[in-house]
């Protein structure tokens, strides 16, 4: 029989098991009390997130839709301008505003 440390191979083979045993229960609760409830976290909170953008992502479809009209008014209140003057005869061409002193 060997003996190495005071302790034969046996016994030797014994610890290691009981230590191994230990290591898998720990590592077991571990996953229980700590990752398993981060995991949970985690997954609501992509979930908010992910329902958060989606509202985000509808409000700037609606603010750009809004921005297109308005861009779309604009250009043609520009129209009416540039008719109004051409009809009253006050347009002025670029350039010549600075020379008529």
């Amino acid at each position: 029989m060997h003996i190495i440390l005071g302790l034969s191979i046996a016994e030797w083979a014994e610890s290691l098991t009981a230590i191994g045993v230990l290591v898998s229960a720990g590592s077991w609760l571990f996953k229980k009390i700590a990752l398993d409830p981060l995991r949970a976290d985690i997954q609501r909170l992509s979930e908010q997130i992910g329902q958060q953008l989606k509202a985000h992502e509808q409000t700037l479809v609606s603010i750009n839709g809004r921005i297109k009209d308005h861009d779309i008014e604009l250009g043609s209140h520009s129209v009416r301008i540039a008719r109004l003057e051409d009809h009253v005869g006050i347009r002025e061409d670029k350039g010549d505003s600075d020379n008529e002193d």
